[in-house]
């Protein structure tokens, strides 16, 4: 079990290293949300067309 103490202290020594354990968060960037509607676009025209294809 960890203490304050002990916590602070890891804190300390983080800080004197020269390592920020709070830094500033990264903007966020598109391309996750550009992957996801690029893929269902495609399925959705692979369903689509092999739906149509049992028609024709």
């Amino acid at each position: 079990m960890v203490t304050i103490e002990e916590d602070l202290e890891m804190l300390a020594r983080a800080i004197d290293m020269g390592i920020d354990p709070f830094p500033p968060p990264k903007p966020k960037k598109p391309w996750a949300k550009y992957a996801i509607a690029s893929f269902m676009s495609i399925m959705m025209i692979s369903w689509v067309s092999k739906f149509l294809m049992r028609f024709l």
